[in-house]
């Protein structure tokens, strides 16, 4: 098996960009819009600086939970990641509008948020439903930890029934990125159970107690230690 990539996510500065990769990290996650949408978020000219400043072989992911082709079209304009991370209500943007933003966009990848409730059978969610819905317009899933009530997919730093995890990774071909409260402590024992393409930290690599606008967020030991715990169990 080939090694397992780790994203991630929370980046807000060129510092913990760069510090995140020179620890070890593929992807380096940054949600970002003009439109404020959510309390971490960042304008498309502060993520424009980063993605132009992180190393060369980073990939950049950009996060959006807008649901109108023509604002998430207008950011891309403005600040151009590798990835789109679509993780707003995934019944907002239906296939056939992904398609069209792939149109628009030629060379860029879609990351499609998968959400998964916690404490509910697989067979009671609509998860399998959505990975057929969307394969054909995505280049990676990120499984992430639902919260019924909230209008977006993930951060919640909220663990979920891995086995989930592991029947989307067996029924599609398209890589998936494994998140929802993962740390160093419990990530080396999801990636034995499910064999993912990647793993997603956002909530247990931030510094404890940090502000959700504080540029630097990324605590550079937790980082080290969850992709340690990563590459060597």
């Amino acid at each position: 098996m080939a090694d397992v990539i780790v994203q991630i996510y929370g980046i807000r500065s060129v510092e913990d960009a760069r510090m995140v990769v020179d620890l070890g990290a593929e992807h380096i996650g940054v949600s970002y819009g003009a439109i404020k949408r959510t309390p971490a978020q960042l304008d498309c000219a502060s993520a424009r600086q980063i993605f132009e400043s992180v190393q060369a072989e980073a990939v950049k992911v950009g996060l959006t939970v807008a649901e109108d082709l023509d604002e998430i079209s207008a950011n891309l304009n403005e600040a151009m990641p590798d990835v789109l991370h679509l993780s707003g209500d995934i019944e907002a943007i239906s296939p056939e509008q992904v398609a069209e933003l792939k149109r628009r966009f030629p060379d860029l990848r879609i990351m499609q948020a998968i959400p998964v409730l916690a404490d509910v059978p697989l067979e009671d969610q609509k998860v399998m439903e959505y990975i057929r819905a969307y394969e054909s317009v995505s280049d990676f899933f990120l499984i992430d930890t639902k919260v019924p009530e909230a209008g977006d997919i993930g951060a919640t730093g909220l663990t979920h029934d891995r086995s989930i995890d592991k029947a989307i990774i067996e029924a599609t071909d398209v890589p998936c990125i494994i998140a929802g409260g993962l740390d160093a402590n419990n990530v080396r024992e999801a990636i034995d159970l499910t064999h993912p393409y990647g793993v997603d930290s956002y909530s247990w690599t931030n510094y404890d107690g940090i502000a959700l606008d504080a540029n630097r967020r990324k605590d550079p030991a937790k980082v080290e230690a969850f992709i340690k715990a990563v590459r060597h169990g």
